[in-house]
Formats: C-alpha cells, sequence, structure tokens
C-alpha cells in the first residue's frame, strides 16, 4: 500500500524516521510506524489539531475513525503503538508533551496459541538420528541440538558469537534483544560433543573454504570479520542463514512432515517445559519479557489433557457390539 502525506507531515515523519533508526530498529518495522504515524499525522492535519495538543478523547475519535476505514482490532492497535512510538519521539525533545496513546488497547484480539503437534520425544529422536558426514550436516545438527534441547529462535541463532558457548560449564549464552530477555541454559552432555566438534573442527573448515580464493568468486562481498563473529555460519559465504536453514527443514520434513519450522519446535518445546517447571521458570528459560506469552503455551498442555482424557475415559473403553436393544 502506498502512502501520500502532505509536505509538512512528510517532514514530521523524516526526523521520527531518523529517531527509529538510532533507536536500531530494522527498515521494515521503520516503514511501517512510519506510515502509521504518518496516517495519524494526517488526521490531526485534516482536524487542525496540533500533535502536542492531542488527548485520550481525540484518541477515542480517531479510533472511531479507524473503525469507518475498516481497519480491524489488530490493525488499529498496531497504529496505535506506532503512535505511542512517535509520541515517545516527541518528548525526547519536550518532556511536557502527553502521550495520549499511553496504555491504550483495543481488547478483544484473539492471539493465535503456537501450534505444538509434534511430541517432544519425536523431536528428540529427530535429533539423535540426524546425520552428521558433510560440514553441513555437521552444522545444521548443531543447529539443530540448540532448537529442540534450548528452544531458541532463528533471530537467536543468528545473533549467537562463539565466546556465547560456555562448553567447560556446559552452558550457553543466548543474547537478548527488543523482543526477548537473555539468559543463560543448560547444555546436554550429547550436545556438549557436538558442539565442541563443529567449534573447533567443522566452523574452522567451513570458513576455510569460504575465504579461500575461487574462480568467478568477488572476495569484497564476503565480510570476513562478521563471519568469524558468527557462531553458524553458511557454506557460501552469506551472512544471513535463511537460505541454510531453508535447506535444512527441507530435509527434516522428510522425516517428519510435522516439524516444518523453527517456530514449530519451538512451540512444542516450551509446551514440554511447562509439564516439568513453573511458570517463571520457563518464562526465563524462552526469554520471554512478559508472563502472558508463556501462558499462551498453557493452552497446548490443556488440550494434550483433553485428548488424554478422551482416550482414556472409561465410556471410550467400551465396544458396542451387534445387539437388539429394544425398549
Amino acid at each position: 500500500m502506498k502512502y501520500n502525506f502532505s509536505k509538512e507531515v512528510e517532514n514530521q515523519l523524516k526526523t521520527f524516521e531518523s529517531h527509529l533508526k538510532r533507536k536500531g530498529y530494522n527498515p521494515n518495522t521503520i516503514r511501517q510506524k512510519r506510515n502509521y504515524a504518518g496516517c495519524f499525522l494526517t488526521w490531526l492535519e485534516n482536524e487542525r489539531l496540533p500533535a502536542g495538543e492531542a488527548r485520550y478523547n481525540d484518541m477515542l475519535v480517531f479510533i472511531d475513525y479507524c473503525n469507518l476505514e475498516s481497519f480491524g482490532k489488530k490493525h488499529i492497535n498496531t497504529v496505535l503503538l506506532s503512535i505511542r512510538n512517535y509520541y515517545g519521539y516527541l518528548k525526547t525533545t519536550d518532556e511536557s508533551i502527553t502521550n495520549p496513546a499511553i496504555n491504550l488497547y483495543i481488547k478483544g484480539v484473539v492471539k493465535k496459541i503456537p501450534s505444538s503437534g509434534t511430541n517432544y520425544r519425536e523431536l528428540e529422536t529427530l535429533y539423535q538420528n540426524c546425520r552428521a558426514e558433510t560440514l553441513r550436516d555437521k552444522r545444521n545438527k548443531a543447529i539443530l541440538g540448540l532448537l529442540v534441547y534450548q528452544g531458541i529462535t532463528t533471530e537467536e541463532l543468528r545473533q549467537l558469537e562463539p565466546g556465547h558457548l560456555k562448553l567447560k560449564e556446559g552452558k550457553i549464552y543466548i543474547p537478548g534483544s527488543r523482543k526477548r530477555n537473555s539468559r543463560i541454559l543448560e547444555l546436554k552432555p550429547s550436545q556438549i560433543l557436538e558442539l565442541h566438534g563443529y567449534i573447533t573442527e567443522t566452523r574452522p573448515e567451513i570458513l576455510n573454504g569460504i575465504t579461500a580464493p575461487k574462480p568467478a568468486r568477488k572476495p569484497d562481498r564476503i565480510n570476513k570479520t562478521k563471519l568469524e563473529n558468527q557462531l553458524f555460519i553458511s557454506t557460501n559465504g552469506s551472512e544471513n542463514l535463511k537460505s541454510s536453514l531453508l535447506h535444512m527443514f527441507s530435509g527434516i520434513v522428510k522425516e517428519n512432515p510435522h516439524v516444518g519450522s523453527a517456530k514449530a519446535i519451538r512451540a512444542s518445546v516450551i509446551t514440554y517445559w511447562l509439564k516439568s517447571h513453573n511458570l517463571r521458570q520457563v518464562q526465563y528459560m524462552a526469554g520471554h519479557k512478559y508472563v502472558s506469552s508463556t501462558e499462551r503455551y498453557q493452552a497446548n498442555n490443556l488440550e494434550d489433557l483433553k485428548k488424554g482424557l478422551e482416550k482414556y475415559h472409561p465410556l471410550n473403553q467400551l465396544e458396542i457390539t451387534n445387539c437388539d436393544i429394544q425398549f
């Protein structure tokens, strides 16, 4: 969707955009927040209302406007978040400005409960049976272990550095981000052996293969410094693991059709953790900033319990044979 804003609104958005860049938001997020803030500023312009004078009641009128424009509840909440960000930026230059969208949310947005269609034991079996013959295989098995046993995300995979592995202690440090908290998690004994082999043999071989001079390869396209700081690296020299993960999961799906992504694995892992750890422990292990994020996975446990009750309910154990029923 293309957004067209007046010159005055565009000028306001330029400084807001610079603020978001300094905050470290990715380009797609910056574009979204810029556009949604622009929609709000355009509405204010049409209402002849300065941003600094907008109040809570004005926000309610704006929400009515969004409803008339057929915005869904989730969409409106996303727009309100961008508006809060915009006022947060304004407050950096003028502390007296009131943020009219603070704590303003539309209720009734249904959040999807993460799917955990795969039994955790199946994931362990998948990891144990994962072949490790080629350099790519060995790297992928090390990655799969962290997905299955530590439930890390693909974003966290890209952030991991060699120094984050504490193999002598049998632990790994997972750095935090705007979305998740950092944490230190235990490694399984089998993982320690795999990761030691990867860090001492496999990874150096991949790095040497990438940086070795080859015909038709442009050395300036390979950021050697950045690759050396990444724990997991692509065999073709790319700094992005997306293609590597797609290739890895295409092979995993052949073994287990239910395991099509890192998200599916993480959902099963967190659901499994909740069966043996309390809510706050799992919140830490998953890196969730809010306990409500962890609570969403409890529904999967309830669903498993429901299936178990249905399976072993006395009435479901009865076999119905051919018989005549007389009244």
